[in-house]
């Protein structure tokens, strides 16, 4: 082909003619392309584009409804013309199209407006006099535009500053004469203007200094205008004018004369200075306007400043508020906004301190003493910024300054509070703190470090004007000032130390001590090798605290491991590093010791998960303390520490823990003097500073006095007997007290549970060998009983604790060999549920937390008060039983406190166990007895109340094992111990004479049968612990059943070798389930059900079997169904030794569990249990119960409305689905479904069965029915196994017909039907088709039933293989029914049933030639499922009929029915996967014009199955036919490429995978690989055109001889009936055009680009507008379409000369 150099010649006017008319278009997508075109085409041809705009925009808006679109693509074209293309006169048109639009309305702002002022200013960027001429001719004052000119104007300036300074004059010569007469509304424009303008000028003085713009004519002007600004504009009550005034005089300040300057500015101060009045956005403006006044009228190198200090005293005064409110705002929404402003403050007096530094210095100093908070603020906030940039002018005043501050320190406003912290360290890195101003700045920063988030200590009036600073972040910024001061300024060492040493005793400073500590242990850390100077310099120093004061403060404040700024860890770091202070021998003690205590508090998050760790980390300090005591041995100097602890008792409130903590130091420490009358002092002193109000100072006090008890036991007693004595009152008192409502009952509360504490601690820690008698005398006295009635938790929690250290006491105590009992215990334990139960009279509300740890407590004081002699009486265990048993039920919230309790319940009632009864039946009977009561907790559907139950059976257990193997402990120790019993015959005188089994108890005393059922359900629990904990109660039961001897005359036959045996292997189980938990819990279960079966004697299972109803009615699923499953096994394995009274009773326990179970699926397994026991035992007796109690409920209930099913009904269906039984029962009900008499034989077994049919037989037969087919007996099954086919055939065709007859509106047949079905496939096991019948048999519509069909054919051909041949053999016959339906049902079957037929050859080829024959029924339908039938061949014949499925398939795809055509497609990629060559290369070109054809469908899985089989064909494409094939790829190509971006998904996939295919034979280069590029499979349209791009490119440099052939089919697109497909069309057209060379392709450029501005006026959808003018734009500035440059250049020009003429 010959190329043509010139490229083709075409209608480039129009088509951007037709772009420009786009950009009105209603869619925005179709404008945004119009304008992306235009903007690409002006940078080829901008004067082409310009010329069409400006036609366009001569109608104005009410021709043109987006003439800020074409004032933008102008503007743009103006910006791409070169300076050799500017034509004066176009653009002249140009501007005054512009000008025109400007002034044709009122209207400020609009964005057309804005766009046509953005013209202007393109053509002044090549022509700024045009453009200034242009606006000149409209600036006149009765002009309405005039503001918008004055805009534009504004915006050249800002735009170009270089080219408008030189014509500022005249500017402003047209400007000024019209200034006075603006309008109100429109002078914020000209003030804008004007600082635009000023702006500028600056500018060009800045870049030319030597050519200054600013003659004698422009400085006048400037003097005019800013006078009319200063005088007028300025004092206007508009506030916008005002603003935009003072922004301009601030631009303007520089360029005028100083004289008018100096004249103006006692005027422009207070101007710009009102200002600040307004909003912070104002403020920020008014502050930049200031500074440039600052600047012209201070910093001028043309003379001496225009302000004396004096005069500046009242700007700088208005500016000190601003930094507050900038301040204010820098931690707001408007950061920004804010930190400017604070920025330009701060220059504002930069520039005044360069002039004046040593009065403003004096200024910013009077203005602090003035106490006004926002100036203070403000003065501070100057000082810290100028102190380091003025130095060395203000070296001399630091004195001054230093008394300004100190002055400052009482200020209670956190806001100046912040600002002179920040001073101090500022003035602290200069060195300006030494000496004791020095120590009391750093008190000062120490006082803030002290902060606590609660504190408020701001005033309300202070709040307002300054803003809020929160504590936090003032403490947060003294704290790291502190350690700056301390770590980077090496001056600072002699003013922090030992200075820093006394900022730890003071209480207001508590809160800073973590600080001081870390500041402290950093000076000794850099200052080690000065200790000694150091020590010396803290005893000469009488103000810092001794040694004594600084321990007991800092092991106090140890308390809290969780403090703020890690307060312990830098507390015994510092101790560390003050260990020289203390004496000698303590030092290598702490080195050891505190890194562990450091240790244990390291990690908090770990800490945080002990709920204990604050208990333990208290015991850690006081531990400590003792250890440092005993080191130190120093008796005056632990009484010089006494002396302290008492002392600083005023550091603390009573309402902080660190009292309590306080209390057990002091207690410790008086434990170890021997003064008494010292320590009596002391421990008057301790109770009278202790709030016994405060539970934890109340414990406090408590423990230190047990401590003190320890060597000082009756001091002690003596002075809590005087507190008792003191608060007690008189009987008339008490009584009247109750009616009384100034009687005070908390502080009673208070005062007694306190008293009950220290009596409890006093006798905890007191020693063993004096507290019996002491104990005695308290009981005695029943001084515990004027405790009770204490109504408040915590005190109620007090008296409980009491008791129980009472107990523990005497426990103690008989651990160092002093036993005595603890008289009236009983009465204790009545105390203790008394307590711990909820007063419905109380006056408090008990929290349910609260009461939670009030029982807890309580539990744990009554196992305390059981296991200490005497023994308890029956009535007082169940009385302790009844009480507390209930909380196994409490709810599992709070963890924390539930647990515990739950805990402490569990070993109460092993104590109970361990310390009740006397010989080994009443042990036995007290276990069972508890247990028995655990029961209803055990087999509870609550899970956490079954752990609960199981783990409480556990533990009794094992103390009851324990009891009768080695005695028992009070305490419940395991194995031998200093408390343990022995079980002794002869220490008991009335035993002495009686055998073993009174001191044991007996195997049938366990009532092992009973237990056995209700534990061994747990066994199968969901959860694994009750699973586990279960078969470990099985396990001890049967351990101690085998350990106890078997008393004379017992029944029971155990083989104890096979028992041992069996209790081996359960033990082999727990092992595996406490090492390995992944195991499979039914396996496990199955091990222990059969241990079990072994370890059960003859009777107890009997009386499992008998128990078994409850434990299948179990609530949990899981549990239940182990029941079933163990009693089964026990049937089965031991069923011979029952009894016939056993079986019956059996069978009735197994029935009345399938009558009360609600799952059908435990009904179905306790059934199926029902069988086993008929199998293994007597069936007569099984069935005999049976049929009487259906028949009784038969004649009772209404069986068809029993919620569930009736059991019964199920009961008939297990015995059917059993092998052995089924016959009898199957017989019986076949004979009654057939109306046949029973036979003698049969009528002894199955007499009670009759009387079904005598009531109503057809009922009868349908649950005989139901339950042969769906029961799945061997009976029923066989009769149906010897005409399946025929069965199913008949089923199938009748299938057919019922729907036909259901069509026609008779729905009976076909709901007759159904049930028989459904019958059949239960009873053939076809689960899978009964599936498929419920989910599709009632279904009318033709498609589905036909499915449906085709489904059951599926199912049977994998279920039963060896019945398709007979079945096929049947159907293919019936394809020549006459009935259409039954064919269409014949069709179906048949098409599913032909993949099965592999291995009969024979009926293969006669189903074959059947189905072929049918492929021209008339019913579409059996035209459909013959050919889907065909295609269904067997893969391994599929070779010898393809040929023949082949002419089928072609056939059809010309078929008049469009699903039968689908069908055949859809069949052709199936045929195609597996067909030969030589079967497919005769047909190829055949399919392939069908297939073409079918690519235009509508049909969405039509069209993309079309291009699928095409890209399947393109593997037959290779051989003898390549070169057709090929032709015939081209031909389709456009085609693959336009559906890429398919409406529908499926068929965009269809085509990529066919053009993935097809690309290896269209020999070009690079094609597959750009089909694997990202952008081929992406779904984005913009990826999709970056795609054909590349496309259209390969095709024009690989294949131009295929482009016209392309571009012929593409142009056809353009009529597609999708919208997408035009657009895609559009596009790929463009794409090619624009990239080819070929003369033969230039008379498509005519054809498309008519085409195009046709569908840009007739097309309805945007899409397709939008992607015709982007393909305009690309056609436009294409290579190939070169030549309408210069050609349309001279026309456009002449044009315009025309028009001009």
């Amino acid at each position: 082909m010959a190329s043509s150099s010139s490229g083709p010649s075409i209608p480039s006017q129009e088509a951007v003619q037709v772009l420009v008319t786009s950009l009105a278009d209603e869619s925005q997508i179709v404008r945004e392309a119009a304008m992306s075109s235009l903007k690409d085409i002006a940078a080829l041809n901008p004067l082409l584009v310009l010329d069409c705009c400006s036609t366009a925009a001569r109608g104005g808006r009410r021709r043109y409804g987006n003439m800020a679109g074409i004032f933008q693509v102008m503007a743009h074209c103006v910006h791409a013309l070169d300076h050799k293309d500017m034509d004066p006169a176009f653009m002249s048109r140009l501007a005054k199209i512009a000008t025109a639009e400007m002034i044709s309305s009122k209207e400020l702002s609009a964005d057309w407006q804005r766009a046509a002022s953005g013209l202007l200013v393109s053509i002044g960027s090549h022509l700024p006099d045009l453009m200034m001429e242009e606006i000149f001719l409209h600036l006149s004052g009765s002009n309405s535009a005039l503001p918008t000119m004055v805009q534009t104007l504004a915006d050249f300036a800002s735009a170009d500053a270089l080219q408008f300074t030189p014509r500022f004059k005249g500017v402003l010569s047209r400007v000024l004469p019209i200034l006075g007469n603006v309008r109100e509304a429109h002078r914020p424009i000209f003030a804008n203007a004007f600082k635009c303008w000023c702006q500028a000028a600056s500018l060009y003085s800045v870049d030319f200094p030597s050519h200054s713009p600013l003659d004698g004519d422009v400085i006048s002007f400037l003097n005019s205008a800013f006078e009319l600004l200063l005088r007028v504009w300025a004092n206007l009550r508009d506030l916008k004018v005002r603003t935009s005034s003072v922004e301009a005089l601030g631009q303007m300040v520089a360029l005028i004369t100083r004289t008018q300057l100096k004249a103006a500015l006692p005027r422009l101060v207070p101007t710009i200075l009102e200002l600040y009045k307004r909003d912070q956005d104002i403020a920020l403006l008014a502050t930049c306007s200031l500074h440039n006044l600052l600047n012209a009228s201070l910093l001028s190198e043309s003379g001496p400043p225009l302000l004396d200090f004096e005069d500046l005293t009242v700007i700088l005064s208005t500016l000190l508020p601003v930094i507050c409110i900038s301040n204010d705002h820098k931690e707001r929404s408007s950061f920004s906004v804010g930190l400017k402003t604070y920025n330009e403050v701060q220059r504002c007096f930069l520039t005044v301190g360069f002039v004046y530094p040593e009065d403003l210095f004096m200024f910013l100093l009077n203005k602090c003493r003035l106490k006004d908070e926002p100036l203070t603020f403000g003065a501070l906030c100057v000082l810290k910024h100028l102190l380091p940039r003025s130095l060395e002018a203000w070296h001399n005043k630091r004195p001054l300054l230093v008394d300004t501050v100190k002055s400052l320190l009482d200020e209670e406003n956190l806001a100046v509070r912040k600002a002179l912290s920040e001073l101090i360290v500022v003035m602290a890195s200069h060195c300006y703190l030494v000496g004791p101003s020095g120590e009391l700045f750093v008190e000062y920063l120490v006082r803030h470090c002290a902060l606590s988030d609660k504190d408020k200590n701001v005033p309300e009036g202070s709040r307002v004007k300054i803003g809020t600073v929160c504590p936090t972040e003032l403490r947060s910024i003294c704290e790291k000032g502190l350690l700056l001061l301390t770590i980077t300024i090496p001056e600072m060492e002699h003013i922090l130390w030992p200075f820093l040493l006394k900022m730890i005793i003071p209480r207001n400073y508590t809160g800073a001590v973590a600080t001081v500590c870390r500041c402290t242990s950093e000076l000794c850390r850099r200052t080690s090798s000065y200790n000694n100077s150091m020590l010396n310099e803290c005893k000469t120093r009488g103000d810092i605290p001794n040694p004594e004061e600084l321990f007991a403060r800092l092991l106090v404040l140890l308390h809290d491991p969780l403090a703020r700024e890690q307060l312990a860890t830098q507390i015994l770091t510092v101790l560390c590093y003050l260990a020289p202070l203390f004496p000698k021998n303590i030092n290598l003690f702490w080195q050891d010791e505190i890194p562990k205590m450091k240790v244990y508090i390291s990690d908090t998050e770990d800490l945080k998960q002990n709920p204990s760790y604050q208990e333990t980390w208290d015991d850690m300090i006081i531990n400590f303390l003792a250890e440092s005591l005993a080191v130190i041995q120093d008796p005056d100097w632990i009484i010089s520490l006494g002396n302290v602890f008492a002392e600083q008792y005023e550091l603390y409130k009573p309402s902080e823990e660190h009292s309590a903590l306080l209390h057990r130091c002091l207690g410790l420490l008086l434990q170890k003097v021997d003064d008494k009358i010292y320590v009596r002092t002391k421990i008057d002193l301790m109770y009278k500073h202790a709030n016994i109000s405060i539970p934890t100072n109340r414990l406090g006090l408590a423990k230190a006095m047990g401590l003190v008890a320890a060597s000082h036991l009756d001091t002690v007693l003596e002075k809590l007997k005087d507190i008792l004595d003191n608060v007690e009152q008189s009987f008339l008192q008490r009584f009247l007290s109750f009616f009384s409502e100034t009687y005070n009952t908390e502080e009673s509360d208070d005062i007694h549970a306190s008293l009950a504490l220290m009596y409890g601690y006093a006798a905890r820690y007191a020693p063993s060998t004096v507290i019996e008698a002491r104990i005695d005398a308290l009981v005695g006295t029943n001084m515990l009983s004027r405790l009770l009635h204490v109504r408040h938790p915590t005190a109620k929690q007090a008296v409980i604790t009491a008791i129980d250290l009472l107990g523990r006491a005497v426990i103690n105590a008989a651990e160092n060999g002093t036993s005595f009992p603890l008289k009236r215990r009983d009465l204790f334990l009545d105390y203790i549920l008394t307590l711990m139960g909820r007063d419905d009279n109380d006056g408090f509300a008990d929290s349910s937390l609260e009461l939670l740890r009030t029982q807890a407590l309580a539990l744990s004081a009554c196992t305390t008060l059981v296991s200490v002699e005497p023994k308890l009486t029956i009535d007082t265990r169940n009385l302790v039983l009844k009480a507390t048993l209930g909380f196994f039920a409490l709810p599992n919230d709070p963890i924390d406190v539930v647990n515990p309790l739950i805990h402490n319940l569990i070993t109460l009632l092993c104590a109970i166990l361990l310390t009740s009864g006397e010989d080994g039946r009443s042990r036995a009977e007290q276990l069972l007895h508890i247990l028995r009561q655990v029961d209803q907790f055990v087999s509870s559907p609550v899970e956490y109340q079954r752990r609960r139950g199981c783990l409480a059976v556990h533990e009794m257990l094992l103390k009851f094992r324990m009891l009768c193997v080695t005695g028992y402990c009070a305490l419940g120790c395991q194995g031998s111990c200093t408390h343990s019993k022995q079980i002794d015959r002869t220490a008991h005188g009335n035993f002495s004479n009686l055998p073993m089994a009174y001191v044991l108890p007996s195997r049938e005393a366990l009532c092992l049968g009973e237990r056995v059922i209700t534990y061994l359900p747990r066994c199968a629990d969901v959860n694994s612990e009750v699973r586990k904990t279960s078969a470990q109660i099985l396990d001890q039961l049967f351990s101690i059943s085998l350990s106890l001897p078997r008393p004379v005359g017992s029944t029971l036959s155990v083989n104890m070798e096979l028992s041992y045996g069996a209790l081996s292997t359960l033990e082999d189980v727990i092992a595996i389930l406490r090492s390995d938990t992944s195991i499979d819990p039914c396996e496990v279960f199955n091990r222990v059900v059969s241990s079990i079966c072994i370890l059960l004697a003859k009777d107890e299972l009997v009386a499992t079997l008998h128990g078994c109803t409850a434990a299948i009615c179990d609530k949990v699923k899981q549990s239940a169904e182990g029941a079933i499953q163990a009693v089964i096994e026990f049937v089965v394995k031991r069923g011979n030794e029952l009894s016939e009274s056993d079986i019956s009773r059996t069978t009735q326990s197994l029935l009345s569990a399938a009558v009360h179970v609600t799952e059908k699926h435990l009904r179905t397994e306790t059934l199926g249990a029902i069988s086993s026991l008929a199998e293994n035992t007597s069936s007569k007796l099984v069935f005999t119960e049976v049929l009487a109690t259906a028949g009784r409920e038969i004649t009772t209930k209404d069986v068809s409305r029993i919620r569930g099913g009736w059991p019964m009904h199920d009961a008939f269906c297990t015995f059917a689905q059993h092998p052995v039984l089924s016959v009898l029962f199957l017989e019986h009900l076949i004979s009654a479904l057939d109306q046949n008499p029973i036979v003698k034989a049969d009528s002894e077994k199955g007499d009670n069965s009759s009387h079904h049919l005598e009531s109503d037989v057809l009922r009868a037969a349908i649950y005989a029915l139901t339950a042969l087919f769906r029961g799945g007996g061997k009976i029923g099954k066989k009769a149906v196994e010897q005409s399946y086919a025929s069965v199913l055939a008949a089923l199938t065709l009748q299938l057919g017909s019922c729907h036909s007859e259901a069509n026609s509106g008779q729905h009976e047949p076909l709901r007759a039907l159904l049930p028989a079905f459904h019958a059949f496939c239960e009873c053939v096991g076809d689960l899978e088709m009964g599936k498929i019948l419920a989910r599709g048999g009632e279904q009318n519509d033709t498609e589905k039933w036909i499915n449906l069909i085709g489904d059951i054919a599926g199912c049977i051909s994998v279920k039963r293989p060896k019945e398709v041949e007979s079945i096929c053999l049947i159907f293919t016959k019936s394809l020549n029914r006459h009935q259409r339906f039954q064919r269409e049902a014949a069709s179906a079957a048949l098409s599913e049933f032909v993949r099965y037929s592999g291995g009969f050859d024979s009926l293969l080829d006669q189903m074959v030639e059947a189905l072929c024959r049918h492929v021209s029924d008339e019913s579409p339908m059996v035209r459909r499922l013959c050919l889907r039938g065909l295609v269904q061949i067997p893969s391994i014949h599929i070779y010898k009929y393809t040929t023949q499925v082949l002419g089928v398939i072609v056939a059809l795809l010309d078929d008049s029915d469009e699903a039968v055509q689908l069908t055949a497609v859809s069949c052709l990629l199936t045929i195609l996967e597996s067909s030969p060559n030589d079967a497919v290369e005769p047909i190829l070109l055949n399919l392939i014009v069908r297939l073409r054809n079918l690519q235009t469908s509508m049909n969405v899985k039509m069209r993309g199955n079309a291009f699928a089989a095409f890209g399947s064909l393109s593997n037959y494409g290779a051989a003898t036919q390549r070169e057709a094939f090929l032709e015939q790829i081209h031909a389709a190509l456009p085609r693959f490429v336009l559906h890429l971006y398919d409406e529908d998904l499926s068929v965009r996939q269809a085509c990529r995978s066919t053009l993935k295919r097809i690309a290896p034979l269209m020999e070009m280069e690079g094609s597959v690989a750009l089909f694997s590029t990202p952008s081929f499979n992406s779904d984005h349209r913009s990826d999709y055109e970056g795609f054909v791009r590349d496309l259209s490119r390969k095709f024009v440099q690989q294949l131009p001889s295929r482009v016209d052939s392309y571009m012929a089919s593409t142009i056809q697109a353009f009529d597609a009936p999708w919208q997408i497909i035009q657009a895609n069309a559009i596009h790929f057209s463009s794409c090619m055009l624009s990239l080819s060379y070929e003369q033969t392709s230039v008379h498509f450029f005519t054809q498309v680009f008519g085409m195009l501005v046709g569908k840009m006026s007739r097309s309805g959808d945007a899409v397709v507008r939008a992607a015709c003018s982007s393909a305009l734009g690309l056609l436009l500035k294409s290579n190939s379409s070169g030549s309408w440059r210069s050609a349309r250049l001279e026309s456009s020009g002449s044009n315009r000369r025309g028009q001009e003429s």
